[in-house]
């Protein structure tokens, strides 16, 4: 037998002393992968990826689209108002023609034979305009061609109210985690986001122009300030429906809030400038694209700005692939790691566990929590396995560093004579 042999075995092998030794070298190894990322400088985020990752830039612009989608879907649908909405406003206009003493008595005739031939074939225009027919009798007649166009009129209303409201729900859902590079969040919080327009479509269908005729809403004219507020009310009930998506992914009634918030200033708004652009301009289509466009941006900023407003711990990411990048605590835990499912994704780094780290909400702040499925997770440079965090405080998980930041309760007092209370 060969004497420098060593022959060692099972029992040796499961001794204390071989453990202790295994458990050494793992540990030295995660040192030196730590030392390996600490000690790189990291790259100053740019001017131009921080503008990128600002909430209210990336929200907005998100929302932008989502109005420019649903407009473009609505023209290739040929979206057009009910027959009955078109004769009035045929009818309003008709009236305003006829009280303009700047127009000669043959140019009222003319304009209104034209808009006459435009409209023979609308019923409820044929009715309206009919000299013959007393108030009753139009009445009766609107209302049993109304009865025989209920259907088709509700189908009308759900594909305007519920294809808009799908494109730019799904928009304002999944720019958040798209942003974050988080694509199966994205596609989690689009589907919410869409499902959640399609339901308030078909729901504000079955009500949108009943409460914008109980508020005082008639169509062709907008020289009442009551019209224009019964218009942004109907397309703010609308609103309502565009952001809720994430906050309903998150099971956060906080998010849930700021969402509805965003969603109904953002539907006001476009409501308000919807009948304004249409008399101003003549056109059903380019009220349209101004009305969805300001929902969707009005939406997304609002929502924005209600949610910086609002909020009371984040991480802001200062050095990886994500630096500029700000993360609004919600979640408790919040989870960060390098799989989908975490609340906080850090993709491509080996270094970063699947559930890497958490934070834990509690009682006047934050608890960062090391998770061991990677390199350790320092606090300003230390190494921690529980630890509670102050504002500043430098934490480093893997490739990634980030700032903590939270209101104080300073913050958040109202003040007297300029100052804090």
């Amino acid at each position: 037998m060969d004497e420098n042999k060593i022959s060692i075995s099972w029992d040796d092998l499961r001794t204390r002393k071989v453990e202790q030794r295994v458990s050494a070298m793992q540990a030295m190894r995660r040192n030196r992968e730590y030392a390996q990322i600490t000690d790189a400088a990291p790259e100053p985020p740019k001017r131009l990826k921080n503008l990128w990752y600002n909430a209210a830039i990336y929200m907005s612009l998100f929302g932008l689209l989502g109005g420019l989608a649903a407009w473009g879907c609505g023209t290739m649908l040929h979206f057009k108002n009910s027959a009955r909405i078109e004769a009035r406003n045929a009818k309003g206009e008709i009236e305003k023609v006829r009280s303009d003493v700047l127009l000669t008595p043959e140019n009222r005739s003319m304009i209104v034979d034209q808009m006459a031939r435009e409209f023979r074939n609308n019923p409820y225009f044929v009715i309206y305009v009919n000299e013959a027919m007393s108030d009753a009798q139009k009445k009766a007649a609107i209302e049993r061609i109304s009865t025989r166009d209920k259907n088709r009129e509700f189908i009308s209303n759900v594909l305007v109210f519920g294809i808009s409201g799908m494109l730019i729900a799904m928009f304002l859902s999944f720019a958040e985690p798209l942003v974050s590079r988080n694509i199966p969040s994205a596609i989690i919080n689009g589907s919410v986001g869409a499902t959640l327009g399609i339901v308030g479509g078909v729901i504000v269908a079955l009500f949108a122009e009943k409460l914008y005729a109980a508020l005082g809403g008639v169509d062709g004219s907008v020289t009442s300030g009551r019209q224009i507020f019964a218009r942004s009310i109907q397309w703010g009930v609308v609103g309502l429906f565009l952001t809720l998506g994430p906050g309903l992914v998150m099971r956060n009634g906080k998010k849930l809030l700021i969402g509805a918030t965003g969603g109904l200033a953002g539907g006001a708004v476009g409501g308000a400038l919807f009948d304004v652009i249409r008399n101003m301009t003549g056109s059903q289509d380019l009220s349209w694209l101004v009305g969805l466009g300001c929902i969707g941006l009005v939406a997304g900023l609002a929502s924005a700005l209600v949610e910086s407003a609002a909020k009371s711990g984040w991480l802001k990411v200062t050095a990886g692939l994500i630096a500029g990048k700000q993360f609004i605590l919600y979640r408790n835990p919040t989870f960060i790691g390098s799989s989908p499912d975490n609340q906080i994704y850090l993709f491509k780094d080996p270094s970063v566990g699947r559930r890497h780290a958490a934070i834990h909400i509690v009682n006047g702040g934050c608890e960062l929590e090391d998770l061991p499925l990677g390199v350790a997770t320092t606090v300003n440079g230390r190494p921690i396995s529980r630890t509670r965090l102050r504002g500043g405080d430098q934490i480093q998980v893997g490739g990634t560093r980030f700032v903590f930041q939270e209101k104080q309760p300073s913050d958040l007092a109202p003040k007297r004579n300029g100052r804090k209370r």
